[in-house]
């Protein structure tokens, strides 16, 4: 918190300074070099006025974070979460945002709308012979699914390339369905829990939809799968899905391109102020890595890699995630406990109640399509993923794995529900394929 505060003192004094500028040139010089004087004060005046607003806006995260509150970008994305977009008041798309839709995006299938899940005789003309649309496969397990009703709960218009570069990159046509996930029954039961992406020609608009759609349960017949997408489920020895596809399917950002982080809150996957907060914390954290001092979440020192002991947790079970300074020394000088890292993205979920939604053992390895046992299990927490905040608003979502060590266990029984993050008192599951 100094350090934040530190910051936010010096922006004050440039903002005396930038206004005594634009006075001297404005009121004492005078003339054309009078007015360029005080227009470059006035415009650093507004440069350290903007300053001084996104440092004000991390000082409030941090000082409820050190109060054991929520965080505010968890808070302000409740309302585009599935429970809240399922509610007859829940978020839905206005005319000028599907207009601008429709100009960013190609489409105007939004978070919010219900629609209806076209039959397979429908979706397997649009596939090509590698049961992909526009190098996106169509997955075995999405059949179950086929000519049911779902909701839009995110615009996919990025994704992050694990496989390849590493980076985001641009994603054209696609949507994530309201707790549609993929269980992995054709890829030999991988656990990894992903969401199914869905291009919207897999797709028709439902014209009066109902207040609320239920996920339809996905039970796979194994007879019910084409021959065609099952032998799509494999590349030679290794497995083939959405995940280890990314790349064909996706391309570059163009240079300086605002798409990232503007089409998110255009597509309203992202409200106003979630999409500020971030935008505020972001600039902050670049004026503190210019002074070369800590950024927002704050990490503890790392390093000491203590041995914790460890009990075991299973479905059902009510946890709370511990404070990040007890995490911290379970870590190595990479930040990692048993090869998987822990994140500024888990910072958040510090102190916050949740409860197991399983225990994860194998999953395939984006990069490589290989079938990876872990040598240690990972946990996944019911309501716990990666936001997407650091990552130009990625919308895709991925769960949140944990080692056992970060989790205490909770014993007194409450009625509020586990899963929304309870107070007591890219940690993505990507990073764990080879753990």
């Amino acid at each position: 918190m100094n350090s934040f505060l530190k910051t936010l003192v010096l922006l004050g004094a440039a903002l005396a300074a930038a206004v005594a500028v634009a006075a001297v040139g404005f009121a004492v010089i005078g003339g054309a070099v009078g007015a360029s004087v005080g227009i470059v004060g006035a415009l650093a005046s507004l440069a350290a006025c903007v300053g001084i607003a996104a440092g004000l806006v991390v000082v409030r995260r941090e000082a409820r974070r050190l109060r054991g509150e929520r965080d505010l970008f968890l808070e302000y994305t409740d309302p585009r979460r599935e429970p809240a977009l399922d509610r007859p008041d829940g978020f839905r798309a206005g005319a000028l945002r599907r207009w601008l839709a429709r100009r960013f995006l190609g489409h105007d299938f939004l978070p919010g709308d219900v629609v209806r899940i076209r039959p397979l005789t429908e979706i397997l003309p649009t596939l090509d012979d590698q049961s992909a649309l526009g190098g996106m496969p169509f997955q075995p397990e999405m059949i179950p699914f086929c000519g049911r009703e779902a909701r839009v709960f995110r615009c996919l218009d990025k994704i992050y390339d694990y496989g390849r570069t590493k980076r985001m990159r641009r994603l054209e046509g696609c949507v994530l369905l309201g707790n549609l996930h993929c269980d992995g029954a054709a890829h030999d039961g991988c656990e990894a829990d992903c969401y199914l992406i869905w291009k919207t020609e897999w797709l028709e608009r439902v014209d009066a939809p109902r207040p609320a759609v239920a996920p339809p349960p996905a039970v796979l017949d194994p007879a019910a799968i084409p021959a065609r997408l099952a032998a799509a489920t494999r590349r030679g020895d290794a497995f083939r899905c959405q995940f280890t596809d990314l790349h064909g399917c996706t391309r570059e950002y163009d240079p300086g391109s605002l798409e990232r982080d503007l089409v998110p809150l255009l597509s309203g996957n992202y409200s106003a102020k979630a999409w500020s907060l971030a935008l505020f914390t972001r600039l902050f954290n670049a004026l503190q890595a210019w002074r070369g001092s800590v950024q927002y979440p704050p990490l503890p020192p790392i390093g000491e890699h203590l041995t914790a002991d460890v009990k075991p947790v299973n479905r059902g079970d009510r946890v709370v995630v511990l404070p990040i300074e007890t995490i911290a020394r379970t870590l190595n000088k990479q930040g990692k406990n048993k090869g998987l890292w822990f994140d500024v993205e888990m910072v958040r979920h510090c102190g916050r109640e949740y409860r197991v939604s399983r225990r994860v053992q194998k999953i395939v390895d984006d990069a490589t399509g290989q079938m990876r046992q872990m040598k240690t299990p990972c946990i996944m927490l019911d309501g716990c993923d990666s936001t997407g905040e650091g990552l130009h608003f990625n919308p895709q979502h991925d769960p949140i794995f944990w080692r056992e060590s970060w989790l205490g266990a909770v014993d007194a029984p409450t009625s509020e529900a586990a899963g929304a993050g309870r107070p007591v008192g890219s940690g993505s599951h990507r990073g764990a394929s080879a753990v």
